[in-house]
């Protein structure tokens, strides 16, 4: 039975008198739309139960969050989601229940798809059904009625779209602060106990849930409160308004600028190609350009051999800590497959000599989605075949401002991992990689300095879940972060050679030596020409880097270590360089820089803003990584890092504050890429030339060219332990020396004609929906219905205060 009640509490009582006879209500598909305006309906107005439902067939209609006057926060019913499970727009009614019921009662969800009506049953037990108040605006007024939630549940039955899944609801920015607290979440066994008639609900409006905590979570409250006031949340920054003419003006400006760009490749290296033809005898003007990397190459190899030798006979001094470090180890991911996520978790439990340092394994997923060939998403192979071993598993709404300015819903799971603790979070919307490296990061820096209170990026119930987990694993004060990709393997030793190199004095940052993996065979032709590229640029200039000027730009996030301190963490580098979001009508240089190479320009705003810390290469740390086996895959792969390169180091070339030699090497880097064309054709003329230039002549110019082809020859005599990898390298090597060349070019022009393109490209393919699911409508719609019963059971039952949402079906 319905019991019609109006908003105002004081009138409840009045109103139990009136009781109207239950009417089932379907709502038709397109029937639920947001209303502009609503208005409080008067006690004596309040119509019969047949009239509201003729009303809600008809004009059925709900307050959305702009015309809502009890919503804090205004949130997207809707939002594009990766998740497969995901496409139906929904929201959550407004729920007041008594805050002594201690269950929650069995449900009926009739879910509507085309002409066919699939009714599915979730019985639970339950001690009481709590009546709640759910607010609707029809034909422009505002009813308010209550009812069990069995009631409820056969009252308002969702529409789901026909072949297409639910959306994640992503919350809108607002300039109030998300109001929560350390019973903020529902608990992973309460969400089996949430009726299915929720999948109406999310977290939207206000984000203080009642307490829900089971037999296995008692005392997580108490745990949690401790930490609920170390932190304070920043306030959203403004952000351009998006609108279709600004997005026409930013687009407009970076296509320009991209014709601008190649106009001026084209021009200038025709013009240097031109000239060396017409004026033949004046080619020694043009001959800087030509040989400037050669006598890079040559001076930075006479530098490494003085200082290995100058340190050999004067050793740096190591400063050796009075207690073991403790060790954060983070692996962010998207869409890795479950076999490429065992590997690499197996590799950091298995790591050797560190058992006297307190660590912990912290994973954070970008999204829900899955590559090709994969039958769950990345964030399900955590939570159901990986991360068994859980204490529990919450949600937590609005739980930190993203680097878009917008509040990002996550999941979180704490456990233990073969006897490693590990904290993992699963963002419910892709925001990029660069945004779970400030989460982790900037936590880890806000943990360190927590006395002082700090401004965050965090809501305190997010802060205080992973700041629990970071104190139950024994740390106080976080020393380093261990960073590596989800596709990558570390050496048994990789770690502890990491940390050697990490005990100079000013460094801040270490990098391994990132290897190729020989799973596709031991003399693949893509793999033995991109592991001798590989070596080569980091036996070269990053060694270079790292033994001369301490000043290495790129710590690859493969493998990589971070000092948790204000060089690396603090707010002006990690949030306002690193962490600064394009707008639609910055210019492309600005994309590029923020969606290509976020580890170089990580560094590189690092060594710009603290130009005494030093970062530095531990060659015997070794990871192994996966590498393209395809020419699209190389290309897209190439393009993304010969984009973030050049363009972080004009940054390197223009920013104060860096070494002087670096600043050099950077603008030397610049113009060889630029004036790539002219240097393929002056090497192709100086062949040409050969045969009628004087033996002497053409004796001095090779002699000096072949000293850093020895150079590289020598590489896997001191690098390499195994003569495979010998072999390996020099076959490779010649590759690179005959084909390195007409690679450089065909990457130059897919990069200039693909420049304005800021994604991953084909590096990163996702699937959204399977091909059964397209061929098979039938169980399409069962699977979306199971979806939908999912849904439900994932979002809290109860919150604490009145909230209106809007509730779309279509």
């Amino acid at each position: 039975m319905y019991t019609l009640q109006a908003g105002n509490p004081e009138h409840v009582a009045s109103m139990e008198d009136l009781d109207v006879e239950a009417q089932s209500i379907t709502l038709p598909p397109k029937a639920l739309q947001p209303s502009g305006h609503s208005h409080r309906v008067s006690q004596t107005s309040l119509p019969q139960a047949s009239f509201f439902g003729n009303i809600l067939h008809k004009f059925g209609t709900v307050a959305g969050p702009e015309s809502s006057a009890g919503s804090d926060l205004n949130t997207r019913s809707s939002s594009p989601s990766n998740d497969p499970r995901s496409d139906a727009s929904y929201s959550t009614p407004s729920v007041e229940s008594d805050s002594r019921a201690n269950s929650r009662s069995a449900s009926l969800v009739s879910s509507s798809t085309g002409n066919q009506r699939y009714d599915v049953a979730a019985s639970q037990q339950a001690v009481m059904a709590p009546e709640m108040i759910y607010s609707r605006d029809i034909g422009g007024y505002d009813f308010e009625f209550s009812s069990t939630e069995d009631e409820a549940a056969s009252a308002f039955t969702p529409q789901l779209r026909k072949h297409r899944d639910l959306i994640a609801p992503k919350p809108w920015l607002d300039q109030s602060l998300p109001k929560t607290s350390a019973q903020d979440e529902l608990s992973d066994d309460e969400v089996d106990q949430v009726s299915a008639a929720q999948v109406l609900q999310a977290p939207t409006a206000e984000y203080k849930a009642s307490p829900t905590h089971h037999a296995g979570q008692d005392g997580l409250g108490p745990a949690l409160d401790e930490w609920m006031d170390c932190v304070t949340t920043a306030t959203p920054k403004a952000r351009p308004e998006d609108t279709p003419k600004t997005r026409r003006r930013g687009r407009r400006t970076i296509v320009v600028q991209k014709h601008l760009m190649q106009a001026a490749i084209i021009g200038l290296n025709g013009l240097c190609i031109f000239s060396t033809w017409w004026w033949s005898r004046y080619y020694y003007i043009l001959l800087p350009f030509i040989t400037a990397t050669v006598a890079l190459n040559i001076f930075m190899i006479v530098s490494i051999v003085f200082n290995v030798i100058r340190r050999r006979i004067f050793p740096e001094k190591q400063t050796i800590p009075e207690k073991p470090e403790s060790l954060v180890l983070v692996i962010p991911c998207y869409n890795e497959t479950k076999e490429e996520m065992l590997k690499s978790l197996n590799s950091l439990v298995s790591q050797t000599n560190i058992d006297q340092h307190p660590r912990a394994v912290m994973i954070i997923c970008d999204g829900k989605v899955r590559g090709p060939d994969m039958d769950k998403t990345t964030a399900d192979y955590l939570f159901e075949d990986i991360l068994v071993q859980k204490d529990y598993r919450i949600r937590i709404p609005a739980a930190y401002l993203a680097w878009d300015q917008q509040f990002m819903d996550i999941e979180v799971q704490k456990g233990t991992y073969n006897g490693m603790p590990y904290f993992c979070i699963v963002k419910q919307q892709n925001q990029g990689k660069r945004d779970s490296l400030i989460v982790i990061r900037s936590f880890l820096y806000n943990f360190n300095i927590r006395s002082e209170r700090p401004e965050t990026v965090f809501t305190s119930t997010f802060f205080a879940h992973m700041a629990s987990f970071i104190n139950e694993a024994g740390i106080n004060y976080v020393d380093h972060l261990i960073g590596m990709d989800a596709d990558t393997v570390f050496d048994d030793d990789c770690i502890n050679e990491l940390l050697l190199q990490s005990r100079f004095d000013h460094v801040v940052g270490v990098c391994g030596y990132v290897a190729v993996d020989w799973k596709g065979g031991d003399f693949n032709p893509w793999r033995l020409y991109q592991s001798a590229e590989y070596t080569i640029a980091q036996g070269l200039r990053r060694l270079h880097q790292s033994v001369a000027t301490h000043k290495v730009s790129c710590l690859p996030g493969c493998c990589q270590l971070l000092k948790i301190c204000e060089e690396t963490c603090g707010p002006e580098v990690l949030i306002e360089k690193f962490g600064y979001c394009p707008t639609l009508t910055d210019g492309m240089l600005t994309q590029i820089r923020a969606t290509a190479s976020e580890d170089r320009n990580h560094v590189c705003h690092m060594l710009s803003a603290r130009p005494k810390v030093q970062t530095r290469q531990a060659l015997k740390a070794k990871a192994y990584t996966d590498v393209p086996r395809s020419w699209s895959v190389f290309l897209s792969q190439r393009r993304r890092w010969t984009l973030g390169a050049t363009s972080n180091d004009l940054l390197l070339v223009s920013a104060p504050g860096v070494q002087w030699f670096e600043r050099i090497l950077a603008a030397v880097n610049v113009i060889t890429w630029f004036l790539n064309l002219f240097i393929f054709a002056s090497v192709a003329s100086f062949i040409m030339a050969a045969i009628s230039v004087p033996p002497a002549i053409l004796m001095a110019f090779v002699s000096v060219m072949l000293v850093p082809v020895t150079y590289y020859l020598c590489i896997p005599l001191w690098l390499c332990t195994k003569w495979l990898d010998r072999v390996q390298f020099w076959l490779g090597c010649l590759m690179y020396m005959f084909c390195g060349p007409f690679l450089n070019i065909s990457v130059l022009l897919y990069a200039c004609w693909y420049m304005d393109s800021f994604g991953w490209g084909k590096t990163r393919k996702v699937v959204t929906e399977s091909e059964e699911e397209t061929q098979n409508q039938t169980q399409t719609q069962n699977q979306t219905q199971t979806y939908a019963i999912e849904e439900a059971q994932s979002v809290p039952f109860q919150f604490s205060q009145p909230q209106r949402v809007e509730v779309a079906a279509s």
